[in-house]
Parts: C-alpha cells; sequence; structure tokens
C-alpha cells in the first residue's frame, strides 16, 4: 500500500477548488457512545451513535483572489453545501453533497493578521449527513 504526501491533497467547497490557498485540512471522524451499564453489569457497556464528521483549516487569507476566501466568506449562513475531500490527489475522495439539509456547513470562520507573518484564515466545517469515502 501507498504511503500519501500532504501536498498532494485536493478540497473542493461548492464546487471551487481551493486546495491552492490551503495549508492544512484535517477531517475529523467521531461517534458518540452513550453508556448503557446495568447495576448487574461486570463492565461498563456502551452504544454507539451516529457518526459525525467535521473539518478543520487553515489557508492564506488573498483578499483579492476569486476563490478561497471570497467563496468561503460568501458561504457563511447560506446554508449546505456539497464539499469533496482527496488527500491523494483524486484517488480517494471523501463527499458530502447538498441534499435537502444534507451537506457541509461553515460553522467559524476566523481571520487572523500576525505582524511580521503572513495574513491567514482558518475555519470549521460541519457535515451534516454521511460523508461518503469512494476508492477506484
Amino acid at each position: 500500500m501507498a504511503r500519501v504526501h500532504g501536498k498532494n491533497a485536493d478540497f473542493s467547497f461548492n464546487g471551487v477548488q481551493i486546495e491552492d490557498e490551503l495549508a492544512t485540512i484535517t477531517l475529523n471522524c467521531t461517534v458518540p457512545e452513550a453508556e448503557i451499564t446495568a447495576f448487574s453489569d461486570v463492565y461498563q457497556n456502551y452504544l454507539a451513535g451516529k457518526p459525525a464528521y467535521a473539518y478543520e483549516m487553515n489557508g492564506s487569507l488573498d483578499t483579492a483572489a476569486a476563490q478561497g476566501h471570497k467563496t468561503l466568506f460568501a458561504a457563511l449562513g447560506a446554508g449546505p453545501k456539497t464539499t469533496i475531500f482527496s488527500p491523494d490527489a483524486g484517488v480517494t475522495l471523501f463527499t458530502n453533497t447538498l441534499s435537502g439539509i444534507a451537506g457541509t456547513y461553515i460553522t467559524r470562520y476566523g481571520i487572523s493578521l500576525p505582524v511580521g507573518d503572513a495574513a491567514k484564515y482558518n475555519l470549521s466545517l460541519q457535515a451534516s449527513g454521511t460523508v461518503g469515502r469512494t476508492q477506484p
């Protein structure tokens, strides 16, 4: 099995490729659990909930560019969007498709302007519905 280098990642938000501005992409997959232990149980028991998917990203702020910052900022509060994430240049795809209330929402967007360093933006995305994984 081949290993993957982060420099080959692709990310599309609402049909716009934004990976050329991104420095990090993290996909977090979590499954909440509920404890269902009874008094007579010898060990603690748990019941798995439904999976949840969220992204954390950081990128270079370019206010003149036609993508990245402009696309993401315009989507704040605008409802769900389709996202496609590939950690390996399009071989493996994690897709969350806009359908009704399903899709990906921007839940946090920040701009950082440090003295003596490049301007950056960071954001959190929450997937509603399922994130499908495909690999040819």
